[in-house]
């Protein structure tokens, strides 16, 4: 569970929950609640979490079994939080699974219609380039706004804040490629 994978990587950093909701602007109920598995952290609560640990996002996903240079797509290791209209899936090794940290993550994901991909914007100390595959996927970098349809791509500069929306009647989907990978 993440909530246990949170709590056993903040006490391997010597970190206390106190120091935890400090680095990371949650609270520490907040945080021992995710912790004890009785809330399940959203998309930005969870990245908050993963900086202050200066952990990737998807430490907290990783499976236990061995990981090989190749992902097959029945194997994807997969980011869906209850409250979030969007589903990734991890399309590059994560963690030590080629023996060293990728530079690169490549995620597939699907947004749902009429949804954002998250309420706030996110900005990241990584570039990222993003292909839309299906549907129409709106980026809204806060000052601009780029309509992208399939086969549309988009390059976003680090830490330019921004996020997704799906105006359409249907599923869109897309791959993002960030380097280095996203905290």
């Amino acid at each position: 569970m993440i909530g246990d994978k949170i709590r056993k990587s903040r006490k391997a950093k010597a970190i206390t929950l106190n120091q935890l909701a400090q680095l990371s602007g949650l609270t520490a109920s907040y945080i021992s609640q995710i912790e004890r598995n009785l809330a399940e952290p959203s998309i930005s609560s969870l990245r908050k979490i993963s900086v202050a640990l200066k952990l990737p996002l998807y430490t907290f996903l990783e499976e236990t079994s061995e990981l090989t240079r190749v992902i097959r797509a029945d194997q994807r290791k997969q980011l869906k939080l209850r409250e979030s209209n969007i589903v990734y899936e991890f399309l590059s090794p994560t963690g030590t699974s080629v023996h060293e940290t990728p530079s690169l993550e490549v995620v597939f994901f699907s947004l749902n219609p009429k949804s954002w991909s998250r309420e706030d914007y996110s900005a990241h100390a990584a570039e990222e380039c993003i292909i839309v595959l299906s549907g129409e996927i709106t980026i809204d970098c806060v000052d601009e706004t780029f309509a992208l349809h399939a086969g549309d791509s988009i390059y976003i500069k680090n830490n330019i804040p921004h996020k997704a929306f799906n105006p359409g009647e249907t599923v869109a989907t897309a791959i993002m490629c960030l380097t280095p990978p996203v905290y």
